[in-house]
């Protein structure tokens, strides 16, 4: 028996097992600590459960690091962790909320992910059910290498007060890494399933306050004299006899006990203090979570530029980046943005050279310095944002129809590329879309050119209207978009951006889709500290869910009954991870909504992508952006 048992972990597969249990030893184990902590067992018990807990974490997560010369007491043990929840909690840049909009079986939700700043840490889900009749709704997060075979049983949400539809819960996530928070909805419609992926990293090095520190140095020395003083006490007072005098000897016995006792505990601090900054130094070198670093270079190639990016990979880079996936059919999804003024955006998609290495051809934007902003989906589920700096030149002579400031009016929107001569160097003249390089007419080669899908705008936000009415912009043909801001906009609360098209005559415009969806929108701080990322289905990476769909689905396949033994969430996919999953158009709308929940107050640009009568259109809108409560 033990003979199989050992040719099987030797496999690949034995491997992938034995991965599968020890994190869901990992994650039993928490759950098992919760219910321990909820149903008021002693301050020991905890400490233990905390104490098996992290060692799991050490072997599954993290490389092993030397413990302190001293014993640690169940009490201390408690204590981190008591401080580590109570610690405040701080991929998109400068947006860590994951935002999902989109159907659970038969019931519209709206789910909000708050992960924590540290791993271990708590993530904090709030689940607004867009329907009434609902009874229960359970969320899991599953690891992307463990499963839902590797996972606790799911948390029931809890009813926030005063509220009738919004449902909150708090999950431990274990390990870094990719997740998928499985949300569950059951109610009078039968239940209903869908997965929201999430990444799983540390982002912060918490800090202890100077009056908490102040404190406990003062309770440390305290203990510190109070502990040598018992030593002197056990070797001199506590050997003679009650009411006898003591000893010159005894007393000299007593104080060599206290000088060495001193001498000890002192020891115990320095080696604690090695112990606690060798701790530091490996989170902040190891498991601190930092973005790859990406540089950028361009060169010209028959009079157009070639924007070329690498990702950097060296100091350790190489553990973060592994194969991609393509998100709405492209590997990379790149945005440049001006740095003196955001008036010019770009949404563009470059080629894959090697598997660090990307290209695209830059449209005729004009010079300066641009922030290149580069997201990215991998085959675990992860996503990462990258950022870096480019300079571009003066576009080239061979573009006649360069923007200009005085044509502002008209925006520049994605137009067509041309040579001076009129012989067209990219396809797509009618929706002002980039050739994909198949033209053998053309005398650009296949390298230089630009993805169908790619889109650019100059110019600054232009209301319609003499005085201008506020929530309008005025596109290319004479279209109008009309952003429908119902209410204020605060930090940490859910918004609908709902935005609406109309013909020249006033008309609402179909709006066609545009990479398998009705719409883009980017959203950019005025410090440039806030970018993000939005779709009508929220923040979510489309490529991730599908990754964790299918991975389940996989899984039940070969094992059909294991998770319904164990009393997990279903896998059975919505009608929206359906979609996903077949990358279907969108089905034709007049108005499209991307929820989003803004992290920081301030001023903010917005760049929303449609599709109109065949030609992607940019509606650019400022916002500004209050405290919330």
């Amino acid at each position: 028996m033990n003979e199989g048992r050992m040719s099987r972990v030797g496999t690949k597969a034995g491997k992938e097992e034995m991965g599968r249990r020890e994190m869901g030893n990992v994650q039993r184990s928490t759950f098992n600590a919760q219910r321990s902590e909820g149903s008021g067992k002693s301050l020991w018990r905890s400490a233990a459960l905390f104490e098996r807990w992290k060692l799991n974490v050490e072997r599954w997560t993290f490389p092993a690091f030397p413990f302190p010369p001293f014993p640690l007491s169940p009490f201390f043990l408690a204590l981190l962790l008591l401080l580590s929840l109570a610690a405040p909690a701080g991929a998109h840049i400068g947006s860590p909320n994951v935002v999902f909009e989109g159907n659970a079986g038969p019931y519209p939700v709206r789910v909000v992910v708050r992960p924590p700043q540290v791993v271990p840490g708590l993530a904090e889900i709030s689940v607004r059910v867009l329907r009434s009749g609902v009874t229960r709704v359970a969320v899991l997060p599953v690891h992307w290498k463990a499963g839902k075979g590797g996972a606790p049983p799911p948390d029931v949400a809890k009813l926030v007060r005063g509220e009738t539809n919004l449902y909150t819960a708090t999950l431990w996530l274990m390990a870094a890494g990719a997740y998928s928070v499985d949300v569950r909805v059951e109610g009078g419609a039968g239940a209903g399933d869908v997965m929201v992926p999430v990444n799983a990293i540390a982002t912060a090095r918490l800090t202890m306050p100077r009056w908490y520190g102040a404190g406990l140095i003062v309770l440390a020395s305290f203990l510190f004299v109070a502990a040598v003083r018992l030593v002197g006490a056990a070797w001199g007072e506590a050997v003679v006899e009650p009411g006898a005098p003591v000893s010159p000897p005894v007393q000299r016995r007593a104080l060599l006990a206290m000088v060495g006792s001193a001498l000890l505990f002192s020891g115990m601090v320095v080696g604690g203090k090695a112990w606690w900054d060798a701790v530091d130094r490996d989170y902040r070198t190891n498991r601190l979570y930092r973005p790859l670093p990406m540089t950028t270079d361009v060169r010209v190639t028959n009079g157009v530029p070639i924007l070329r990016l690498r990702v950097d990979l060296s100091g350790g880079g190489q553990r973060y980046w592994t194969p991609l996936q393509p998100d709405h059919g492209k590997l990379m999804h790149l945005f440049l943005i001006r740095d003196e003024e955001p008036d010019t955006f770009a949404h563009l998609h470059p080629i894959q050279r090697n598997s660090t290495t990307f290209e695209t051809a830059v449209p005729p934007l004009p010079a300066g310095r641009y922030s290149v902003i580069a997201d990215v989906t991998h085959e675990t589920g992860f996503t990462q944002t990258l950022v870096a700096k480019a300079d571009f030149p003066e576009p080239s002579l061979l573009l006649d129809n360069v923007p200009r400031r005085g044509g502002a009016a008209d925006p520049f929107c994605g137009v067509p590329l041309r040579r001076m001569t009129g012989a067209a160097v990219t396809a797509g003249a009618a929706d002002g879309r980039g050739t994909n390089g198949t033209n053998p007419a053309s005398s650009v080669p296949a390298a230089t050119a630009f993805d169908p899908d790619d889109s650019w705008h100059f110019g600054d936000p232009l209301p319609v209207g003499n005085p201008p009415r506020p929530g309008t912009c005025r596109l290319p043909g004479g279209f109008v978009m009309e952003w429908e801001n119902a209410a204020p906009l605060t930090t940490r609360q859910e918004a609908a951006l709902r935005f609406r098209v109309r013909k020249p005559d006033g008309s609402p415009a179909p709006l066609e889709s545009y990479i398998g969806m009705s719409g883009h929108a980017a959203v950019r701080h005025a410090d440039g500290g806030v970018f993000a990322h939005l779709h009508p289905a929220g923040t979510i990476s489309m490529a991730a869910q599908e990754a964790f769909i299918r991975r389940e689905e996989k899984t039940e396949r070969k094992s059909p009954t294991s998770v319904a033994q164990r009393g997990h969430v279903a896998a059975a996919p919505t009608a929206a991870a359906s979609a996903v999953l077949t990358m279907s158009p969108a089905p034709v709308a007049e108005v499209v909504s991307f929820p989003y929940e803004f992290p920081r107050p301030g001023r903010y640009r917005l760049w929303v992508q449609v599709k109109c009568d065949g030609r992607v259109l940019t509606g650019v809108f400022d916002a500004e952006v209050a405290e919330g409560r």
